[in-house]
Protein backbone atom coordinates (compact mmCIF):
# COMPACT_ATOMS: atom_id res chain seq x y z
CA UNK A 1 0.00 0.00 0.00
CA UNK A 2 1.57 3.31 -0.83
CA UNK A 3 0.33 6.15 1.11
CA UNK A 4 0.25 10.00 0.91
CA UNK A 5 0.31 12.77 2.91
CA UNK A 6 -0.79 16.47 2.86
CA UNK A 7 -0.63 19.03 5.44
CA UNK A 8 -2.51 22.54 5.28
CA UNK A 9 -0.55 24.48 8.27
CA UNK A 10 -2.07 28.04 9.32
CA UNK A 11 -1.09 29.93 12.78
CA UNK A 12 -4.31 28.92 13.99
CA UNK A 13 -4.57 25.29 13.81
CA UNK A 14 -3.00 22.39 11.32
CA UNK A 15 -4.93 19.79 9.50
CA UNK A 16 -3.56 16.94 8.46
CA UNK A 17 -4.90 14.30 5.66
CA UNK A 18 -4.16 10.68 3.92
CA UNK A 19 -4.84 8.79 0.88
CA UNK A 20 -3.74 6.14 -0.38
CA UNK A 21 -2.96 5.86 -4.27
CA UNK A 22 -6.91 5.10 -5.31
CA UNK A 23 -7.42 8.31 -3.53
CA UNK A 24 -9.25 6.77 -1.07
CA UNK A 25 -8.98 9.01 2.04
CA UNK A 26 -7.27 7.15 4.97
CA UNK A 27 -7.03 9.54 8.01
CA UNK A 28 -7.62 12.98 8.83
CA UNK A 29 -6.00 15.30 11.79
CA UNK A 30 -6.19 18.36 13.21
CA UNK A 31 -4.09 20.56 15.73
CA UNK A 32 -3.35 23.69 17.28
CA UNK A 33 -1.25 26.27 14.52
CA UNK A 34 1.86 24.62 13.87
CA UNK A 35 3.30 27.47 11.49
CA UNK A 36 7.12 28.27 12.68
CA UNK A 37 6.31 31.92 10.87
CA UNK A 38 3.62 33.01 13.78
CA UNK A 39 4.83 30.46 16.37
CA UNK A 40 8.25 29.57 18.15
CA UNK A 41 9.75 26.89 16.31
CA UNK A 42 9.87 24.64 19.32
CA UNK A 43 6.19 25.06 19.54
CA UNK A 44 5.40 24.96 16.24
CA UNK A 45 6.98 21.81 15.34
CA UNK A 46 5.73 20.14 18.52
CA UNK A 47 2.07 21.03 16.82
CA UNK A 48 3.39 19.63 13.57
CA UNK A 49 4.24 16.43 15.15
CA UNK A 50 1.31 15.93 16.77
CA UNK A 51 -0.74 16.41 14.21
CA UNK A 52 1.25 14.19 11.99
CA UNK A 53 1.46 10.90 14.62
CA UNK A 54 -2.19 11.80 14.85
CA UNK A 55 -3.43 10.95 10.88
CA UNK A 56 -1.04 8.11 10.71
CA UNK A 57 -2.48 6.38 14.00
CA UNK A 58 -4.14 3.75 12.10
CA UNK A 59 -1.78 3.93 8.97
CA UNK A 60 1.53 2.60 8.69
CA UNK A 61 3.95 5.68 8.11
CA UNK A 62 6.51 3.72 6.39
CA UNK A 63 4.01 3.18 3.77
CA UNK A 64 4.06 7.09 2.95
CA UNK A 65 5.37 7.55 0.21
CA UNK A 66 4.92 11.34 -0.83
CA UNK A 67 4.29 14.52 2.14
CA UNK A 68 3.48 17.54 0.71
CA UNK A 69 3.23 20.70 3.65
CA UNK A 70 1.97 23.72 2.30
CA UNK A 71 2.51 27.04 5.02
CA UNK A 72 1.85 30.57 4.63
CA UNK A 73 4.72 33.19 4.87
CA UNK A 74 6.95 30.55 3.58
CA UNK A 75 9.08 31.72 0.87
CA UNK A 76 12.60 31.54 -0.96
CA UNK A 77 14.50 32.36 2.39
CA UNK A 78 13.04 30.42 4.75
CA UNK A 79 12.75 27.31 2.75
CA UNK A 80 16.03 25.78 3.25
CA UNK A 81 15.67 26.31 7.00
CA UNK A 82 12.25 24.86 6.70
CA UNK A 83 12.97 21.65 4.59
CA UNK A 84 15.71 20.55 7.26
CA UNK A 85 14.07 20.77 9.95
CA UNK A 86 10.95 19.08 8.33
CA UNK A 87 13.34 16.33 7.43
CA UNK A 88 14.35 16.01 10.67
CA UNK A 89 10.91 15.91 12.07
CA UNK A 90 10.09 13.66 9.06
CA UNK A 91 12.65 11.07 10.86
CA UNK A 92 11.44 11.55 14.53
CA UNK A 93 8.11 10.15 13.12
CA UNK A 94 9.03 7.69 11.25
CA UNK A 95 8.47 9.38 7.74
CA UNK A 96 10.58 7.33 5.29
CA UNK A 97 10.20 10.44 2.68
CA UNK A 98 11.39 14.18 3.48
CA UNK A 99 7.88 16.36 3.10
CA UNK A 100 8.55 19.16 0.52
CA UNK A 101 7.54 22.85 1.90
CA UNK A 102 5.30 24.86 -0.55
CA UNK A 103 3.27 27.90 -0.22
CA UNK A 104 -0.28 28.25 0.76
CA UNK A 105 -1.25 29.47 -2.30
CA UNK A 106 -0.38 26.45 -4.17
CA UNK A 107 -2.28 24.08 -1.94
CA UNK A 108 -5.14 26.53 -2.39
CA UNK A 109 -5.12 26.77 -6.09
CA UNK A 110 -5.00 22.93 -5.74
CA UNK A 111 -7.78 22.93 -3.41
CA UNK A 112 -9.81 23.91 -6.16
CA UNK A 113 -8.74 22.48 -9.59
CA UNK A 114 -6.25 19.96 -11.50
CA UNK A 115 -5.16 22.38 -14.08
CA UNK A 116 -1.33 23.76 -13.25
CA UNK A 117 -1.65 26.99 -14.27
CA UNK A 118 -4.03 30.20 -13.16
CA UNK A 119 -5.07 32.47 -10.48
CA UNK A 120 -5.67 32.22 -6.70
CA UNK A 121 -7.22 34.64 -4.64
CA UNK A 122 -7.01 34.23 -0.75
CA UNK A 123 -8.97 35.87 1.66
CA UNK A 124 -9.13 34.70 5.41
CA UNK A 125 -7.54 36.75 8.45
CA UNK A 126 -4.87 37.89 5.67
CA UNK A 127 -5.44 38.32 1.77
CA UNK A 128 -3.42 37.83 -1.42
CA UNK A 129 -3.47 36.70 -4.66
CA UNK A 130 -1.17 34.89 -6.47
CA UNK A 131 -0.34 33.37 -10.25
CA UNK A 132 0.21 29.66 -10.62
CA UNK A 133 2.27 28.45 -13.83
CA UNK A 134 3.15 24.73 -13.35
CA UNK A 135 1.68 24.33 -10.29
CA UNK A 136 4.35 27.67 -8.73
CA UNK A 137 3.65 30.81 -7.69
CA UNK A 138 5.01 32.89 -10.60
CA UNK A 139 3.38 36.46 -9.43
CA UNK A 140 1.57 37.94 -6.73
CA UNK A 141 0.01 40.75 -5.02
CA UNK A 142 -0.48 42.13 -0.94
CA UNK A 143 -0.14 39.28 1.35
CA UNK A 144 1.96 41.54 3.39
CA UNK A 145 0.44 41.10 6.63
CA UNK A 146 -2.18 43.06 8.53
CA UNK A 147 0.22 46.52 9.44
CA UNK A 148 0.97 47.12 5.33
CA UNK A 149 -1.19 45.24 3.71
CA UNK A 150 -4.09 42.19 3.29
CA UNK A 151 -7.15 45.08 2.05
CA UNK A 152 -10.22 42.98 1.98
CA UNK A 153 -9.08 40.44 4.73
CA UNK A 154 -11.02 39.17 7.81
CA UNK A 155 -8.67 41.89 9.78
CA UNK A 156 -9.09 44.87 7.31
CA UNK A 157 -12.87 44.00 7.69
CA UNK A 158 -12.82 44.24 11.53
CA UNK A 159 -10.92 47.09 11.21
CA UNK A 160 -13.21 49.09 9.04
CA UNK A 161 -16.01 47.75 11.55
CA UNK A 162 -14.32 49.18 14.52
CA UNK A 163 -13.38 52.38 12.31
CA UNK A 164 -17.45 53.07 11.49
CA UNK A 165 -18.80 52.35 15.10
CA UNK A 166 -16.24 55.58 16.55
CA UNK A 167 -17.08 57.50 14.18
CA UNK A 168 -20.83 57.13 14.79
CA UNK A 169 -19.60 57.43 18.40
CA UNK A 170 -18.18 61.08 17.40
CA UNK A 171 -20.44 62.47 15.03
CA UNK A 172 -17.60 61.78 11.77
CA UNK A 173 -19.67 59.16 10.03
CA UNK A 174 -23.04 57.84 9.55
CA UNK A 175 -25.43 55.90 12.06
CA UNK A 176 -24.27 52.05 11.69
CA UNK A 177 -25.85 49.41 13.29
CA UNK A 178 -21.83 48.27 13.53
CA UNK A 179 -21.57 50.39 16.70
CA UNK A 180 -23.86 47.93 18.53
CA UNK A 181 -22.46 44.95 17.08
CA UNK A 182 -18.61 46.19 17.77
CA UNK A 183 -19.33 47.27 21.85
CA UNK A 184 -21.30 43.79 21.76
CA UNK A 185 -18.46 42.25 20.91
CA UNK A 186 -15.75 44.11 22.24
CA UNK A 187 -17.69 45.33 25.86
CA UNK A 188 -20.00 42.47 26.11
CA UNK A 189 -22.78 44.80 26.33
CA UNK A 190 -26.33 43.06 27.10
CA UNK A 191 -30.14 43.90 27.65
CA UNK A 192 -29.39 45.87 31.12
CA UNK A 193 -26.69 48.73 29.24
CA UNK A 194 -27.29 51.39 27.61
CA UNK A 195 -27.64 50.60 23.36
CA UNK A 196 -25.13 52.60 22.02
CA UNK A 197 -26.84 53.91 19.22
CA UNK A 198 -29.68 55.33 21.80
CA UNK A 199 -26.40 57.42 23.72
CA UNK A 200 -27.46 60.75 23.12
CA UNK A 201 -24.86 62.22 26.09
CA UNK A 202 -21.68 63.42 24.39
CA UNK A 203 -19.75 62.43 28.06
CA UNK A 204 -21.48 58.48 27.65
CA UNK A 205 -20.25 58.62 23.72
CA UNK A 206 -16.75 59.07 24.72
CA UNK A 207 -16.62 57.04 27.42
CA UNK A 208 -17.87 54.27 24.99
CA UNK A 209 -15.07 55.28 22.61
CA UNK A 210 -12.58 55.12 24.80
CA UNK A 211 -13.50 51.89 26.37
CA UNK A 212 -13.82 50.70 22.44
CA UNK A 213 -10.45 51.85 22.16
CA UNK A 214 -8.87 50.25 24.63
CA UNK A 215 -10.40 46.91 24.18
CA UNK A 216 -8.81 47.22 21.01
CA UNK A 217 -5.26 48.18 21.99
CA UNK A 218 -5.54 45.05 24.84
CA UNK A 219 -5.23 42.51 22.68
CA UNK A 220 -3.32 41.47 19.35
CA UNK A 221 -4.00 43.64 16.35
CA UNK A 222 -4.60 40.66 14.24
CA UNK A 223 -7.40 39.64 16.78
CA UNK A 224 -9.76 42.24 15.01
CA UNK A 225 -10.51 39.58 11.97
CA UNK A 226 -12.95 37.70 14.72
CA UNK A 227 -15.03 40.89 14.10
CA UNK A 228 -15.60 40.42 10.05
CA UNK A 229 -18.59 38.70 10.44
CA UNK A 230 -20.46 41.81 11.91
CA UNK A 231 -19.75 43.61 8.80
CA UNK A 232 -21.71 40.56 7.10
CA UNK A 233 -24.89 40.66 9.23
CA UNK A 234 -25.27 44.57 9.39
CA UNK A 235 -24.76 44.62 5.24
CA UNK A 236 -27.42 41.73 4.91
CA UNK A 237 -30.10 43.63 7.16
CA UNK A 238 -29.69 46.97 5.10
CA UNK A 239 -27.14 49.12 6.73
CA UNK A 240 -25.44 51.17 4.29
CA UNK A 241 -22.33 51.58 6.23
CA UNK A 242 -21.30 47.96 6.27
CA UNK A 243 -22.56 47.98 2.97
CA UNK A 244 -20.07 50.36 1.93
CA UNK A 245 -17.86 48.46 3.69
CA UNK A 246 -18.56 45.52 1.95
CA UNK A 247 -18.15 46.83 -1.35
CA UNK A 248 -14.65 48.36 -0.50
CA UNK A 249 -13.19 44.68 0.23
CA UNK A 250 -14.90 43.33 -3.04
CA UNK A 251 -12.99 45.93 -5.32
CA UNK A 252 -9.92 45.97 -3.15
CA UNK A 253 -9.45 41.91 -3.58
CA UNK A 254 -10.49 42.19 -7.64
CA UNK A 255 -8.13 44.69 -7.64
CA UNK A 256 -5.45 42.58 -6.31
CA UNK A 257 -6.02 39.71 -9.30
CA UNK A 258 -6.15 42.29 -12.14
CA UNK A 259 -2.32 42.74 -12.53
CA UNK A 260 -1.41 38.81 -12.50
CA UNK A 261 -4.17 38.24 -14.93
CA UNK A 262 -4.77 38.87 -18.86
CA UNK A 263 -8.14 40.22 -19.30
CA UNK A 264 -9.13 37.21 -22.03
CA UNK A 265 -7.79 34.22 -19.94
CA UNK A 266 -9.51 31.21 -19.74
CA UNK A 267 -7.31 29.59 -16.78
CA UNK A 268 -8.73 29.22 -13.73
CA UNK A 269 -9.73 31.71 -10.68
CA UNK A 270 -9.80 29.72 -7.36
CA UNK A 271 -10.98 31.80 -4.45
CA UNK A 272 -10.09 30.62 -0.86
CA UNK A 273 -10.83 31.62 2.56
CA UNK A 274 -13.40 32.72 5.21
CA UNK A 275 -13.77 35.90 3.12
CA UNK A 276 -14.65 34.98 -0.26
CA UNK A 277 -14.85 31.35 -0.11
CA UNK A 278 -17.50 30.97 2.51
CA UNK A 279 -21.29 32.83 2.91
CA UNK A 280 -20.46 36.59 3.09
CA UNK A 281 -21.51 39.34 1.12
CA UNK A 282 -17.73 39.93 0.20
CA UNK A 283 -17.80 36.74 -1.22
CA UNK A 284 -21.38 37.24 -3.32
CA UNK A 285 -19.62 40.60 -4.90
CA UNK A 286 -16.34 39.28 -5.30
CA UNK A 287 -17.21 36.02 -6.89
CA UNK A 288 -19.82 38.41 -9.06
CA UNK A 289 -17.28 40.74 -10.09
CA UNK A 290 -15.19 37.91 -11.21
CA UNK A 291 -17.04 35.95 -13.09
CA UNK A 292 -18.56 38.72 -14.79
CA UNK A 293 -14.50 39.59 -16.20
CA UNK A 294 -13.49 35.94 -16.84
CA UNK A 295 -17.20 34.18 -17.35
CA UNK A 296 -17.07 30.48 -16.03
CA UNK A 297 -13.17 30.95 -14.68
CA UNK A 298 -14.41 30.95 -10.94
CA UNK A 299 -13.60 28.23 -8.43
CA UNK A 300 -14.13 27.83 -4.29
CA UNK A 301 -11.60 25.63 -2.90
CA UNK A 302 -11.99 22.56 -1.45
CA UNK A 303 -9.85 21.15 1.73
CA UNK A 304 -6.96 21.98 1.64
CA UNK A 305 -5.37 19.59 3.51
CA UNK A 306 -6.92 16.81 1.09
CA UNK A 307 -5.44 18.92 -1.50
CA UNK A 308 -1.83 18.73 -0.11
CA UNK A 309 -1.77 15.13 -0.32
CA UNK A 310 -3.38 15.09 -3.92
CA UNK A 311 0.35 17.13 -5.10
CA UNK A 312 2.17 14.60 -2.82
CA UNK A 313 0.33 11.47 -4.88
CA UNK A 314 0.40 13.74 -8.32
CA UNK A 315 4.03 13.90 -8.10
CA UNK A 316 4.25 9.91 -8.31
CA UNK A 317 1.45 9.18 -10.78
CA UNK A 318 0.89 10.23 -14.72
CA UNK A 319 -0.91 13.73 -15.63
CA UNK A 320 -4.24 12.37 -16.29
CA UNK A 321 -4.07 10.09 -13.50
CA UNK A 322 -4.02 12.90 -10.90
CA UNK A 323 -6.70 14.89 -12.72
CA UNK A 324 -8.84 11.87 -11.78
CA UNK A 325 -7.22 11.51 -8.15
CA UNK A 326 -8.54 15.00 -7.59
CA UNK A 327 -12.01 14.59 -8.64
CA UNK A 328 -11.95 11.47 -6.20
CA UNK A 329 -10.01 13.30 -3.49
CA UNK A 330 -11.76 16.47 -3.18
CA UNK A 331 -14.89 15.78 -5.49
CA UNK A 332 -14.15 18.29 -8.55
Amino acid sequence: MELFLGMDVGGSRSRAAVVDGSGRLCGTAEGPGGNPVSHPPDQAFRALAGAIRAVLHDVPAAAVRSAVVGMAGVGPMQLPAMSADLADLADAVGLPCRPTVVGDVIVAFAAGTAEPDGTVLIAGTGATAARITGRERTAGTDGHGWLVGDTGSAFWLGQRAVRAALAALDGRGAATSLLGGVAEALLGTGAGDPVPETVLNADARADTAERIVHAVHAGPPIALARLAPLVSIAARAGDAVAGGIVAEAASLLVADVDPIRDPGERTPIVVAGSVVAGDTPVADLTRARLAARWPGCVVTAGDAARAAAWLAAARSVPPGRAAELHATILGT
